[in-house]
């Protein structure tokens, strides 16, 4: 009985540690773009000579945080709505491969700016119609994507892919980085935990994916690739389970 209350408290503990640490993580998450926005414009409103290089730079900084912060606090309303049991989906009959597609070409061209190659893996099997929720799918596809250009963008290259396994809709994204440390794999969909990595992020990016695809009846799994990277797999139904 003693052993299973110390268990217990070291675990609360540990928690209150990791929640603790969030919150510092997140304010220090949140003031780095809101400091650039900030900076760039009072330059560009403040009449100064610049040119247009110069004002084109401030501008597409301003873009891209200013992306970065929506994207955080869509993450942190998600995150609030599954702690509370109010996440929910909208479902109906999707082309999955259409939005895989989609979404893929979208963040290439952001990730071509950053001199990160997003090969796509032909594939020329067809893929059915699925039931999910194509804006939620969007969402985490664009995480898997943004965490491998994160943590993985030193390989200057990430794979992409698509196929019908059976009976489930499979997508895999690797990327060429350094890899996830052993003993953090099977923490890294936990909430608030942010591991070794000195990469940005709130810690919560990947347990919000993992209740998505988990409330789509599929699963997400993460590992290190041979050779190096990560590979994350996306495993959907193609029926209602």
């Amino acid at each position: 009985m003693a052993e299973t209350i110390n268990d217990m408290s070291s675990k609360i503990n540990q928690n209150e540690k990791m929640q603790t640490e969030f919150i510092s993580s997140l304010s220090h998450e949140l003031r780095t773009p809101l400091t650039a926005i900030s900076g760039w414009s009072e330059t560009l409103l403040s009449g100064e000579s610049l040119d247009p290089e110069e004002t084109r730079r401030g501008i597409a900084i301003i873009q891209r945080e200013s992306r970065r912060l929506t994207e955080m606090v869509t993450e942190l309303l998600d995150f609030t709505r599954m702690e509370d049991g109010r996440m929910t989906l909208n479902v109906d009959m999707t082309d999955i491969r259409g939005e895989f597609e989609d979404t893929v070409y979208m963040y290439g061209s952001r990730l071509r700016q950053e001199g990160i190659q997003l090969r796509v893996l032909e594939n020329d099997g067809e893929i059915p119609e699925i039931p999910c929720d194509p804006k939620r799918m969007r969402q985490v596809l664009l995480n898997i994507l943004d965490n491998a250009a994160k943590h993985g963008g030193e390989g200057k290259r990430i794979d992409a892919s698509i196929r019908l396994e059976g009976s489930f809709v499979v997508i895999r994204i690797r990327d060429y980085g350094p890899g996830i440390p052993d003993d953090e794999l099977p923490l890294v969909k936990k909430k608030f935990f942010k591991g070794s990595s000195k990469a940005r992020g709130s810690g919560i990016g990947l347990a919000v994916c993992d209740e998505i695809i988990e409330m789509h009846g599929g699963s997400l799994d993460l590992s290190n690739a041979p050779g190096g990277g990560t590979l994350v797999v996306v495993q959907l139904p193609v029926a209602v389970q």
